[in-house]
């Protein structure tokens, strides 16, 4: 009895840090979730929930959080790099932002990228930007938000891989 409890515990556990790491991917998309801070939630959950034994030392679980944290902020940083180098200004910015939020709710996949285009293209144009800069600046904030979401998939699927080969293949 006392073993099937302690199993059960260890599957609740990898359960709840399963669908942290689940939100983290979809948050790597959409951007009302926080992707990879919930992949790294999720991470936490099984070292120090799942196993008797340190499923990572503490330099790891530090040089990760400080990964999360620079992946998280790089995909602002990046939509701000693409706008600025094609030479948008802050409404453009705005608007990258307003339109990937209404984009994902009135034409959702889709809208994602529609919005944070055309949400860019009104803001340049709002900049008073003649129609090319401002079609200029929002394929900037456009590759920008494509980088920046390449960039949260691709840390949130390692964080997965790696819960999975340490959990399970080691």
């Amino acid at each position: 009895y006392i073993v099937s409890l302690l199993h059960m515990d260890f599957f609740l556990i990898v359960f709840v840090a399963a669908i942290f790491l689940i939100l983290g991917c979809i948050g790597s998309v959409l951007p009302i979730l926080p992707g990879p801070i919930l992949s790294y939630v999720g991470l936490l959950i099984i070292h120090f929930f799942a196993l008797e034994t340190e499923f990572l030392t503490n330099y790891e679980l530090i040089l990760y959080g400080f990964v999360t944290l620079f992946v998280f902020f790089s995909d602002y940083f990046l939509q701000l790099f693409g706008v600025k180098k094609m030479g948008g200004k802050k409404r453009a910015v705005y608007g990258t932002t307003i339109g990937i939020v209404f984009g994902m709710f009135f034409i959702p996949p889709f809208g994602i990228v529609l919005g944070a285009f055309l949400g860019a293209f009104l803001g340049a144009l709002m900049d008073n930007q003649k129609n090319k800069q401002a079609f200029k600046i929002a394929f900037g904030s456009l590759i920008g938000f494509v980088f920046g979401t390449l960039i949260k998939l691709i840390y949130s699927f390692y964080i997965i891989s790696l819960v999975i080969t340490k959990l399970f293949l080691v």
